[in-house]
């Protein structure tokens, strides 16, 4: 069912690209300078979905490259409980292993 989902999502993602592109598709002066309408420094002729598209990919790694700073206290958080857990269990091992050496040992010296 999550197959069918993410396959019904990705081609309609393609859809909208493509009619986004489509309506897009006549060519825009996209300018760096912003002292120069007129005559610009730095300046690229290009189709408008190109300049849409371009920018929604910008946007898609910055909020994923600041959403993964924001976590990284969590994730700092869940390394330093997991070797807490690491070495509470060593330390539970080692503990048993002691108790069932006398144990043992008595088992032995009742028979």
């Amino acid at each position: 069912m999550i197959s069918l989902f993410r396959t019904f999502f990705f081609w309609s993602l393609a859809l909208a690209v493509a009619a986004i592109a489509v309506a897009n598709r006549k060519s825009t002066l996209l300018s760096f300078d912003p002292f120069s309408a007129d005559q610009p420094a730095i300046a690229l002729q290009l189709p408008l979905f190109w300049i849409i598209l371009s920018a929604a990919l910008v946007g898609i790694v910055l909020g994923g490259w600041s959403s993964w700073l924001a976590q990284a206290p969590l994730r700092r958080t869940i390394r330093e409980q997991e070797d807490r857990i690491r070495r509470l269990e060593r330390e539970i091992e080692a503990a048993q292993a002691i108790i069932a050496k006398p144990a043992a040992g008595n088992a032995i010296a009742r028979r």
